[in-house]
């Protein structure tokens, strides 16, 4: 019983774990699918201060150049207002590299004309991410840049003091414009070498986003598939398990509408015979006749007595909650036996008692209903014209079960009745000494204790019943 209680729970613990898988999967995917957004917000945010870092860059060389040939100051100025906005970004990264305030970072941005918005993208990418190979790779990449914009920013000042010291010759002037250029070219090769990576990191990410969501798309599709089986499965148990209540319901209405039927008709017919006899013994002198009499109602009563106490144990076996203990066969038997030795003929019946088991794991009560009637049907149909009447006992065992056998050399039952004895309210003989509730009552015993039960007799000869029970009560339930 305690194994198939930790069985049962465990199957119902194992219905939801496809539903905590489906969950954890789609938190999973919700988890993932942000991040993927945010480094790719994160990297859109790169690339467009990429864009603005390069054309800042761009135009403090073209103005640095007119600056050269033409020493107008208006150049210069705009030399030094657009090489800001790479140094900005430089600004930025040497806060992030060495975990300066936010704010200072947040400034080196704005001055390399960085959106407002994605000011928190990009430190956070840079945070989280910079040490990742494909993201570590552009900003490598942005380093070198910077150093090169240093570079620039030296030939620029070292150009400013020269021309407001010398004038310089066309030599000297287009050697300076070599500097300028070579600077120019080694700047678009790292800024292009950025972006590539950029886009090979975007790229790899959107990769890993489309493989991670295959994956997890998979896995909760089995795992609906597997939650949904599952489910759909205890539906059609549980519409079986209807559906055979409904047939056990319709089954016992007959049987209650027969009980009622034939338990009010035989529940009558004594108290009508009673009252016949009463009116008889009014009208009688004769004191042997009225024993007659008397002994007429006293069987009668002993009828009564005997259809009552099989309703009460009908009722029980209806009622009562299976309950398996350890018991004694031997006790249970000898019990029984000395309800049954003052009845009529019970003198004339040798028992015979052979018990190789004793000690029996099952339901008591069930157990003691079966004995019961099998014991009382053997005495109440002992065949009083043989010389020898006898009820055998028998119990032994196997490795599986446990065997009761009760034989007697009494009436017999015909072979023709035999398959109706066990249904409620059939009776075999013509002296009407039974209900037939008895046989009904071990069957349903039988059932419980999830035994069986099978006769074999022959009419004048005896009868034979062999009931089986099972040793692993608790693990048949």
């Amino acid at each position: 019983m305690i194994k198939n209680k930790y069985f049962t729970e465990f199957k119902q613990h194992n219905i939801f774990i496809p539903l905590i898988i489906v969950i954890l999967s789609c938190s999973s995917l919700i988890i993932i699918n942000y991040l993927t957004i945010k480094i790719l917000s994160a990297s859109r945010a790169y690339v467009n201060g990429e864009s603005h870092y390069s054309k800042g860059q761009k135009d403090a060389t073209r103005h640095l150049t007119n600056y050269l040939f033409t020493k107008t100051p208006l150049q210069w100025e705009l030399f030094n207002d657009e090489l800001s906005v790479p140094l900005g970004d430089k600004a930025a990264r040497i806060g992030l590299n060495n975990n300066h305030d936010i704010e200072i970072i947040k400034d080196g941005f704005r001055a390399g004309r960085n959106d407002e918005k994605d000011l928190d993208d990009l430190i956070w990418l840079y945070k989280h991410f910079h040490t990742v190979s494909f993201i570590s790779e552009a900003f490598d990449e942005w380093e070198k840049a910077d150093q090169l914009i240093d570079e620039l920013e030296l030939i620029g000042k070292d150009l400013h003091k020269k021309l407001n010291t010398i004038t310089l010759s066309t030599e000297e002037k287009e050697n300076i414009y070599q500097q300028i250029t070579i600077n120019t070219n080694k700047l678009s090769i790292n800024q292009r070498d950025f972006s590539n990576s950029l886009g090979k990191a975007t790229r790899l990410v959107k990769s890993y986003l489309l493989f991670t969501n295959i994956f997890f798309t998979l896995i909760i599709i089995g795992s609906v598939s597997i939650y949904y089986s599952v489910m759909i499965h205890k539906l059609r148990r549980s519409k079986q398990e209807i559906d055979d209540r409904n047939k056990n319901l319709i089954i016992t209405n007959k049987e209650l509408d027969k009980f009622v039927y034939s338990a009010s008709h035989d529940l009558r017919s004594p108290i009508l015979s009673l009252k016949g006899l009463i009116e008889i013994v009014k009208l009688e002198d004769d004191l042997d006749e009225i024993r007659i009499y008397l002994d007429l109602m006293n069987q009668t009563l002993d009828k009564q007595d005997q259809f009552i106490k099989e309703i009460i144990d009908y009722s029980r076996n209806k009622r009562k909650k299976v309950i398996a203990t350890s018991f004694s066969l031997n006790q249970i038997i000898d019990e029984i036996i000395s309800q049954h030795c003052y009845i009529k003929g019970a003198n004339m019946i040798t028992i015979n008692k052979n018990l190789s088991v004793d000690e029996a794991h099952s339901d008591s009560l069930s157990l003691k209903i079966i004995l019961n009637n099998l014991l009382s049907n053997a005495f109440k149909y002992f065949d009083e014209k043989k010389e020898n009447p006898y009820i055998s006992i028998k119990t032994y065992a196997n490795e599986e079960f446990y065997k009761i056998e009760i034989e007697d050399n009494g009436i017999g039952i015909d072979k023709e009745h035999l398959d109706k004895i066990f249904e409620i309210f059939f009776v075999t003989n013509n002296t009407k000494k039974g209900s037939g509730l008895g046989l009904y009552l071990v069957k349903e015993a039988v059932k419980n204790i999830n035994g069986t039960i099978t006769v074999d007799s022959e009419m004048n000869v005896g009868s034979k019943f062999t009931l089986t029970i099972p040793k692993q009560y608790e693990s048949q339930l």
